[in-house]
């Protein structure tokens, strides 16, 4: 632990004094009730990061806006703070933080501006840029009412038991529409400079002070770079950091991102980790405050770089320590190499914001949101089991690590010459790398929980039969979908799976059936390596089945390597030459290759499975095996079956 001193030095915000430099930033869980109160689940979600090690737990935005929530549609899976009647519960919340060794912090955010479900406003009359939604202007005497709500709201958290509180005044919420000359264009006293601009942000923290207590510390969330032509920019921050501090602010925490450049407030995979470490760095220069700085920070060594050089006071490990609770209390103990990283997939963001939006889940860690699940499923078994699991993909490698840690004997088979299934072909693609930290950590956890693994070991009924196993785990995954198109059969077409493997070799001209996620990133490893790629796709959007900003950012990165694109293609035929297709339009289009790549997806591989009902004394299966989807559904039906053994 020694390389990693800043991180476990003591620091202050405010008279708020914390054991390490390490923070859980807000982040909205889903996990509250249709009032906004706060169940036994999301208790246990905060309780496991607290425990994990961290100095400070900043609780996700409640909402003090009298009115916000059902019965009438407002904020649902959201805190509310509109009443006194919410005291008890936020109680509980910060006693369980408190219990397991951090500070709490309770986010405030007065209004969610153009993306509010209940009261679309904004600082102008304004159309949301994703939903097309018309947002009302604020008038100043709503924004009156707003402060006064707020000051209560500040009161509250106090009266709760929360040490310290936070504005959230950036992700293009109403308060950093205000700040940003993009979203505010008013010619009141709310509107003009940087400083006219700024003034809602400073009543709110005016208010804050007066009614929660001038000793009361509070931190202010700031978007200090939109990314976004003619919005908030860092010079803009600088002004606002300064007349912050002047007003009494107690620290500043740094991101970046509004909703035209969503990817950036929660950092995908293609964004460099650490990515707002510069920003908050020209803010500590300008201010004596505590700066906070949140932003891919995934790693204990860029953790403790960012400390070491003084871009930051404290490091915001949002969705770090979702992905492992115990990322602290692991560096501390100089257990590194037992960190499950997170991946940068979006998944847990994807979960809520993305129809259905539901709670919270996380690719890497099936446990969230199921901690308590989690903790009696892990029990030691009544009995001991001879356990084979078939599939070393991530859902076979989940299994094997929860049944060994139960205390089973576990044996894993892989008909492959090494452990990871499609993993293995997911880091291919540009971007796609630090997916093999996953892969790593299963891999090692495996090896140290001393499960026997067989490579090279293809599971057939007879061999299953001979090993004669107590139960088995069925994670055999799935194959490549090969679509009826006419002209399929008469020509020879290559799987997605083949091609990312490198077991095949395309021509310098490609065609790619299948403009999905998988389809899209084939298109992206081969344009990359400078062939000429076509997509062809039936759906009227490309890579439509992941969250908007995700998907967008890897459209750009296709329109940015010349890749041809066809959406809502109405048919299409394979010929000795390429594909033809009619377009959306109705218009008939050749298209030549030299090779088609079918990337339509994937569909189950139940043969074994239908083989081994009745002939093995328990059976479970997971993941692909199942029903075809992704990383996160393997690993949490492989830890599901293994706790049922």
């Amino acid at each position: 632990m020694t390389q990693y001193t800043k991180l476990f030095e003591p620091g202050k915000i405010g008279k708020l004094e914390l054991k390490n430099r390490i923070i859980l930033p807000p982040m909205v869980a889903g996990y509250t009730t249709e009032d906004g109160l706060i169940p036994e689940q999301m208790l246990d979600y905060y309780a496991a990061r607290a425990r994990g090690g961290c100095g400070l737990v900043i609780v996700e935005a409640a909402y003090p806006r009298r009115g916000g929530y059902p019965p009438s549609p407002g904020h649902a899976g959201r805190i509310n703070l509109d009443s006194d009647r919410v005291l008890p519960s936020l109680r509980r919340l910060a006693e369980v933080i408190h219990t397991g060794g951090a500070k709490a912090v309770l986010q405030l955010n007065i209004h969610r501006g153009r993306n509010d479900e209940l009261d679309p406003a904004s600082a102008i009359e304004a159309v949301h840029p994703r939903t097309g939604v018309k947002a009302r202007a604020m008038t100043v005497a709503d924004l009156k009412s707003l402060g006064e709500q707020f000051g209560d709201g500040a009161k509250r958290a106090r009266e709760a038991g929360f040490e310290a509180m936070m504005i959230h005044g950036g992700s293009g919420y109403l308060v950093s529409e205000f700040l940003s000359p993009r979203t505010n264009k008013r010619t009141d006293e709310y509107g003009g400079d940087a400083k006219k601009r700024a003034r809602f942000a400073l009543e709110l923290l005016a208010a804050s002070k007066e009614k929660a207590g001038a000793d009361y510390p509070v931190m202010f969330r700031m978007t200090a770079d939109e990314r976004v032509e003619g919005g908030f920019v860092l010079e803009d921050a600088i002004i606002l950091a300064k007349l912050l501090e002047e007003a009494g602010i107690d620290a500043i925490d740094i991101v970046s991102g509004v909703v035209e450049t969503y990817a950036w407030v929660i950092p995908y995979m293609y964004m460099p980790r650490g990515c707002n470490a510069d920003l908050s760095l020209a803010i500590k220069k300008v201010v004596k405050v505590p700066v906070s700085v949140a932003g891919r920070i995934n790693d204990p060594d860029i953790a403790e770089e960012i400390l070491r050089e003084g871009k930051a006071d404290f490091v915001g490990l949002g969705r770090t320590l979702i992905a492992d609770p115990e990322f602290p209390n692991k560096v501390m103990e100089g257990k590194v190499a037992d960190i499950c990283m997170c991946v940068a997939c979006g998944r847990c963001i994807e979960s809520i914001l993305k129809a259905p939006a539901g709670p919270m889940i996380c690719t890497v860690n099936p446990a969230v949101g199921k901690e308590k699940e989690f903790e009696l499923g892990l029990k030691p078994a009544a009995k001991k089991k001879k356990v084979l699991v078939i599939g070393g993909g991530p859902g076979g490698m989940e299994a094997a690590i929860i049944a060994a840690q139960r205390g089973h004997d576990v044996t894993l088979w892989e008909k492959e010459d090494k452990l990871g299934g499609q993993l293995n072909i997911a880091i291919v693609p540009p971007g796609k790398e630090e997916l093999g930290n996953f892969t790593e950590y299963l891999s090692r956890q495996v090896q140290k929980l001393q499960v026997t693994v067989k490579t090279g070991k293809e599971a057939t009924v007879e061999a299953v039969s001979e090993f004669s196993p107590d139960a088995v785990i069925l994670a055999a995954g799935s194959k490549p979908l090969f679509p009826k198109i006419k002209g399929i059969e008469g020509r020879k077409v290559l799987s997605f799976r083949d091609v990312l493997a490198g077991k095949v070799e395309t021509g310098k001209r490609v065609i790619v059936i299948g403009g999905g996620f998988v389809g899209c990133e084939t298109a992206d490893f081969l344009a990359e390596k400078g062939k000429k790629v076509t997509v062809v796709e039936i759906l009227p959007e490309l890579a439509s089945e992941i969250f908007y900003p995700f998907a967008d950012l890897l459209v750009q990165r296709l329109k940015e390597l010349g890749v041809e694109t066809f959406i809502g293609v109405k048919e299409e035929e394979i010929t000795d030459k390429g594909v033809n297709i009619v377009d959306k339009d109705g218009k008939k289009i050749s298209l030549e290759a030299d090779d088609i790549v079918i990337a339509t997806g994937s569909v189950a591989d139940k043969t074994l499975f239908e083989s081994l009902k009745g002939k093995v004394p328990e059976l479970h299966e997971a993941g692909d095996c199942v029903q075809a989807r992704r990383i996160y559904e393997a690993v949490s039906e492989g830890a599901t079956a293994a706790m049922k053994i």
